[in-house]
């Protein structure tokens, strides 16, 4: 799979360890290929631990939370210094987010994400978003451990 040449990885990012982790590698992926990188991170406004604690309404919470989110992403690819790359903060469940509309939007021949995210309750009860793209992903899926 990465004897391929790759012109457009997609990470999808949660802020998890192995999103961290994830993150490494797309970025040395993309370098490697001389591809572009977007890391998508997708605010799912069911996840109770995002919205934890925090009075106010959701849509204003979910925006704050996407601006932090934002901004560590590109705190982290800075810090690896790779500069061709694009942020994308949507809403909805990251399940499908990813899979079925931010693949095709961006052009993507790779998705790259951690094996683990960061909503364990999610795991539990309705499946990994790591196993339902690589269940339904229409491009390679390189799932870091």
């Amino acid at each position: 799979m990465l004897d391929e040449d790759y012109k457009h990885v997609l990470l999808a990012y949660d802020g998890s360890v192995d999103a961290e982790k994830a993150l490494f590698k797309a970025v040395n992926l993309a370098r490697r290929n001389k591809a572009k990188l977007t890391v998508a991170y997708v605010v799912d406004v069911r996840s109770p631990h995002i919205f934890a604690n925090k009075p106010g309404k959701i849509d204003e919470l979910a925006d704050d939370h996407a601006e932090e989110m934002k901004l560590k992403m590109k705190e982290k690819i800075e810090e690896y210094g790779f500069e061709n790359y694009h942020l994308r903060v949507e809403k909805g469940n990251p399940k499908t987010v990813i899979t079925y509309d931010l693949i095709d939007e961006v052009g993507a021949d790779i998705v790259i994400c951690g094996s683990n995210g960061i909503d364990s309750y999610d795991q539990m009860i309705m499946g990994s978003t790591s196993e339902n793209i690589v269940r339904y992903s229409s491009v390679d899926v390189l799932v870091i451990k």
